[in-house]
């Protein structure tokens, strides 16, 4: 039997898509608005850093475009004490982005799940919190509530730990809980219903489903952690100073030039801590 297809039921399917066609006027007006933002952008983000690397370098600039002539000796007065406050800045800085990550990724799968209406959601608002409260009363709480026996933090570089902890913490979290997918719900279940023990199911499954959000969480509190300035300077002890402290008082003092030198070391470094998290592992090829 012959069946005849009614073209008013069925689409034509010999006719191509057409591309849709935009005005000259609506692709110039979206050329300058592209080029408006990336102006904007490259005011706001990118010229800030190339001033900060010429003032590095500058033999002396005062009232001109560029700096009257170039040198290294801004970098050659560098002592040890700046150097000191770069490793101490590296230190505090993977230091928090470790334990944060961790601790972040322990509270997205203990609330996985969970009804967001009762404990669950009273714990993830005292995670969040520190987002709504300004860091440098974070500081003074901290500095407040630790500063006597039987915790007493307020001469230790830990209550600086602990300040930017909570400070990096909420990213973290966020970082994690935003990758716990429904699909990873499902392999997770497929796992243990083959009788694989749950220590096996977090390390062969979970972690391996997770490495993309651990690496950003990693990266992003290293980078807050070494960026952190209000609350680190209200907390930090005597004979304990970071990059950005360090920074601040040559400020404060009209020393510019020195203190963009020691800046752009932190900007580099900092810049290959990142690409190093960043970078992906090749995997083992398993016969």
């Amino acid at each position: 039997m012959a069946f005849e297809l009614d073209p008013t039921v069925l689409p034509v399917m010999h006719k191509k898509a057409r591309p849709v066609r935009r005005s000259l006027v609506v692709r110039m007006l979206g050329g300058l608005f592209l080029g408006f933002a990336a102006l904007l952008c490259f005011w706001l983000f990118v010229l800030p850093v190339i001033v900060v690397g010429l003032s590095s370098v500058a033999a002396h600039w005062s009232g001109t475009i560029l700096p009257d002539g170039f040198s290294t000796r801004w970098f050659e007065r560098l002592g040890s004490s700046d150097f000191d406050a770069l490793t101490t800045s590296l230190e505090i800085g993977m230091g928090v982005a470790v334990l944060g990550t961790i601790l972040g990724l322990w509270l997205a799968l203990a609330l996985e799940g969970r009804d967001r209406r009762g404990l669950g959601a009273f714990v993830d608002t005292i995670a969040m919190m520190p987002n709504g409260v300004p860091s440098v009363v974070l500081g003074l709480a901290v500095l407040i509530a630790y500063h006597k026996r039987p915790v007493d933090l307020s001469s230790s570089a830990a209550i600086v730990v602990f300040v930017q902890l909570a400070l990096v913490l909420p990213f973290c979290y966020r970082c994690a809980a935003a990758a716990l997918r429904p699909e990873l719900t499902i392999l997770r279940e497929a796992a243990a219903s083959l009788g694989a023990p749950p220590s096996m199911v977090l390390r062969r499954v979970v972690l391996p489903q997770l490495v993309p959000a651990i690496r950003a969480s990693l990266a992003l509190g290293f980078a807050l952690s070494l960026g952190e300035l209000g609350a680190t300077l209200t907390v930090y002890p005597p004979g304990f100073a970071t990059v950005p402290i360090v920074v601040v008082g040559q400020v404060e003092r009209g020393y510019y030039l020195p203190a963009s030198a020691l800046s752009l070391i932190l900007l580099l470094v900092s810049l290959a801590a990142l690409l190093l998290i960043a970078a992906r592992v090749p995997r083992r090829r398993t016969d």
